[in-house]
């Protein structure tokens, strides 16, 4: 009841696993995508030396536009919730305003690069992992520089990354701190 009508409708037409998991959460990373969900216990872990798996913190893929409906659940249930999202090249429309209307709730924190160059996870990613990166999956490259391909592979690229390379990756700064303030 204490919902917003068009979150409860949301969360009613499209209903999911994750949105129980929510709810039975005490502290939850929100991810926008496929990428950022797979690599997440391997950045948990370079944070923090902890398993993902055997810690209180939660890891939920939701998209970027309905990170605001699971705001409003985390706002009456008092979920400790870090919002890992994108820039996508405009901070302030993406990052700011998007998000002023939880601002000022102390378990709700939004974390994104603050640089709009580094626009997307997977940018990030790469730029704050080149020699890791380029050492994967730069053999057999012809047209496709690594950073492209690794954009336009998310998925699979992350998955790599995970299975071959995980204990070299260095987490970008945004999402430490994001691991460390849920860890606060």
């Amino acid at each position: 009841n204490d919902l917003p009508k068009d979150t409860a409708e949301y969360f009613m037409k499209a209903p999911s696993n994750a949105v129980l998991e929510f709810v039975l959460s005490r502290k939850t990373i929100l991810v926008e995508g496929d990428a950022e969900f797979i690599l997440m216990s391997e950045l948990y872990r370079a944070v923090t030396g902890e398993a993902l798996a055997e810690s209180d913190v939660g890891v939920i893929s939701v998209g970027g536009v309905s990170f605001p409906r699971y705001l409003d659940i985390a706002r009456v249930l008092k979920i400790r919730t870090a919002v890992v999202t994108d820039n996508d090249g405009d901070i302030e429309a993406n990052c700011v305003s998007r998000y002023e209307d939880y601002a000022g709730i102390d378990h709700f924190g939004v974390f994104f690069d603050p640089d709009p160059e580094r626009h997307t996870f997977e940018v990030c990613m790469y730029q704050d992992n080149a020699e890791v990166c380029e050492e994967l999956f730069a053999p057999g490259r012809k047209t496709l520089s690594v950073q492209d391909y690794m954009l336009k592979n998310k998925a699979t690229a992350a998955f790599e990354l995970t299975k071959k390379m995980s204990s070299k990756l260095t987490p970008p700064s945004y999402i430490t701190d994001a691991i460390s303030w849920l860890k606060s």
